[in-house]
């Protein structure tokens, strides 16, 4: 426990009752407007509940390194995660997440992410050559996205071909209902309690429902792989065996571990895209940057190494990943008063990681509200800026283990589409409701080939 000193300034609560409540359709404005209005420090009243927004990369770091000692704690959302990730690497607690983390963390490191170089490659190949066949034209490339990261993410997982499955309109359509559900159980857990879930009956009933489906599927797949185990993530999972204490996966973590991975797999990797290309697509100049830098290399194998040559598509990928973060926000709990920004703040008090305010802070970038790729063209250190000023994936302990096979799949699929094709839009989309931040409505785009 941290012994709070007497002379320690105190943080002034302000009522938060009108963001609150809009952060069930608006969380990144909701969020947007406290900070705004208070600092980048802001302790919040919701009836009973004390909220603490932290936006400032310092402020950051103190929470990452609280957490680290045990004093707070992202337990108090298991029972709103519960139904979705079980006991999986996303909602599992302290001896079961340590196990799980010390079990994955080996299929994810660069090394063992490049067997999958050749599966995204093909896939994204395949999928260039099909839109060939259709330019010049407009098309809807958040679709055609769902459908290539699905195809991926599937053959990786499951080692099948996507067009074998008899479900998968109905397996997208189930984590599309639970990407905007789980946003309301996260957030209702937050202010109230979970409460507010009575008020929205058939928006629970639906949440409920899609994850059913979700589970169902995964239950089936499972199975068939005991049968016959291959070299895809389930298999793998399914053999992994700690060396030290011979810790493996039972059967109830082998399936939470596969719903965590087929729900974070796919979603945040095809809002990135649809950002990034929509980005790009309103950005003309930058647009060409990229290409050239790219056909620089056309006829370079897509492996990590090859890829690390590109600086400025990479600059404009985590500068998409700035301005539109996979969520929000973060959330953790202090389980002991602790002090955070030299304020004391009393256990009991939910903490917001605010990455939507941190990564378009005007004294942190230099035009935080525009897409400039040149804001990653220098590393943190050489200019000056925080490593917390930045961080899409996460930190601290819990940082996110699939960054490395997430931004190879992100980079693969750029590179193959932007070596054929340009894309332009003049249409705006906006940030929806959502767990995770997508756009507002399909990202509709012109396609042309090049050279043409």
């Amino acid at each position: 426990m941290v012994v709070l000193k007497a002379e320690l300034r105190q943080l002034k609560p302000h009522s938060i009752l009108f963001p609150a409540l809009q952060s069930l359709r608006q969380p990144h404005q909701a969020i947007t407007s406290i900070h705004r209005k208070h600092g980048d420090l802001v302790l919040g009243r919701f009836f009973d509940k004390n909220l603490l927004f932290v936006s400032h990369p310092e402020h950051i770091e103190q929470v990452y390194a609280q957490e680290a000692r045990g004093l707070l704690s992202r337990d108090f959302l298991y029972v709103a995660k519960k139904s979705l990730f079980g006991d999986g690497l996303i909602n599992s607690k302290t001896e079961t997440w340590i196990n799980q983390r010390r079990l994955l963390q080996p299929l994810f490191l660069k090394e063992a992410v490049s067997e999958w170089e050749n599966v995204i490659t093909s896939n994204a190949s395949a999928a260039a050559n099909q839109l060939k066949k259709t330019t010049p034209q407009e098309i809807n490339l958040s679709s055609e996205i769902r459908t290539l990261i699905q195809r991926i993410f599937i053959q990786i997982l499951m080692g099948k071909l996507v067009d074998d499955m008899l479900e998968k309109e109905q397996l997208m359509d189930a984590v599309g209902t639970i990407s905007k559900g789980l946003l309301l159980q996260m957030i209702a857990q937050i202010i109230s309690d979970g409460k507010l879930m009575k008020l929205m009956p058939n928006k629970d009933r639906q949440y409920q429902t899609a994850v059913a489906q979700l589970y169902a599927f995964v239950h089936k797949e499972i199975a068939s792989r005991k049968e016959q185990q291959g070299h895809d993530l389930i298999s793998l999972m399914l053999k992994a065996t700690d060396k030290k204490s011979g810790y493996s996966m039972t059967p109830e973590l082998l399936q939470d571990e596969t719903v965590n991975l087929l729900f974070a797999g796919q979603d945040t990797t095809i809002n990135t895209l649809s950002w990034f290309f929509y980005l790009i697509g309103k950005d003309a100049e930058t647009h060409k940057k990229i290409t050239e830098e790219i056909l620089k290399h056309k006829t370079t194998p897509l492996t990590a190494a090859n890829l690390e040559k590109l600086v400025y598509t990479k600059a404009a990928l985590h500068e998409t990943l700035r301005l539109y973060p996979s969520s929000p926000a973060l959330a953790t709990q202090a389980v002991a008063d602790v002090v955070i920004g030299g304020y004391p703040i009393p256990a009991g008090t939910t903490i917001l990681l605010s990455t939507y305010v941190t990564h378009r802070h005007a004294a942190l970038w230099e035009r935080p509200h525009e897409f400039y790729p040149e804001h990653f063209l220098t590393t943190p250190g050489q200019e000056g800026r925080h490593k917390y000023s930045f961080y899409p994936f996460g930190g601290g302990l819990h940082n996110c283990i699939g960054r490395h096979f997430v931004e190879l799949e992100m980079m693969i699929v750029i590179v193959t589409l932007l070596r054929e094709f340009t894309f332009k839009t003049n249409r705006a989309f906006k940030e929806a409701a959502s767990i995770t931040l997508k756009p507002d409505q399909d990202v509709v785009l012109s396609m042309n080939l090049i050279g043409k």
